[in-house]
């Protein structure tokens, strides 16, 4: 499976994208400092706490790499049906299946990996910059670390399910603009935030909507081996 992967990733020339999560970070670093300069000029307070300013990041981050996602589902999967490339694909001696799980498998550690690296860089960044500005009064504690170590972790694992739910949405109807509007309205319902809350807060929510992705990742490959591929 891990040579697959492999194969698809130079197939795809998928490391190109790295540039992409770089200028991502990039403009989210841009972000943070222009909230703080904002707010300060205002006499406001940009960031009432660490809790308040990791789950803006999160938010702002995993928003971002769903999007991300759904476009590499147009790009492994669907590109592949319009061209005819996938009938090329499926000539090779390896069942139509675990071809089709090595893709799925590669958009999801990618949706791991970009928003899990991506939060704790920003966070340390939010951190260093604390430390110099000294906007927020609240010390970091070890508690505090833990607990959005933990909630990152966690926003992390279950973006890389939810961001399957536009896989089943594009292979039925084997549209790209359909795939991405999907995971923007995927993005618009989980990403709200007040104040401290969001519904990520909530463990059960991105646990059941990873488990949705899940769930539309194998009901689009299920009938793969048998199914016309035009």
């Amino acid at each position: 499976m891990l040579k697959l992967i492999r194969l698809e990733i130079k197939k795809y020339q998928l490391w190109r994208y790295i540039k992409g999560v770089l200028i991502a970070n990039l403009c989210f670093l841009a972000l943070l400092i222009l909230i703080y300069v904002m707010e300060t000029r205002s006499s406001r307070i940009p960031f009432e706490s660490y809790d308040m300013a990791f789950l803006i990041i999160d938010s702002v981050v995993r928003a971002t790499f769903t999007v991300f996602a759904a476009v590499l589902i147009a790009k492994l999967f669907l590109e592949e049906y319009k061209t005819g490339s996938i009938s090329v694909l499926f000539m090779y001696p390896i069942k139509r299946q675990k071809l089709m799980i090595a893709k799925v498998l590669l958009i999801m550690i990618f949706t791991f990996a970009t928003i899990f690296l991506s939060n704790l860089m920003l966070g340390g960044f939010f951190y260093l910059m604390n430390q110099m500005l000294h906007f927020l009064a609240e010390p970091m504690t070890l508690g505090i670390f833990m607990h959005n170590l933990r909630n990152i972790l966690i926003s992390a694992l279950a973006s890389a399910g939810i961001g399957l739910i536009p896989l089943y949405i594009g292979m039925h109807r084997k549209s790209v603009p359909a795939t991405l509007v999907s995971a923007v309205l995927i993005v618009g319902v989980t990403s709200a935030t007040s104040n401290d809350f969001s519904m990520f807060s909530i463990t059960a929510v991105p646990v059941s909507l990873a488990a949705v992705g899940l769930l539309s990742a194998y009901l689009s490959i299920r009938n793969v081996e048998t199914k016309d591929i035009v």
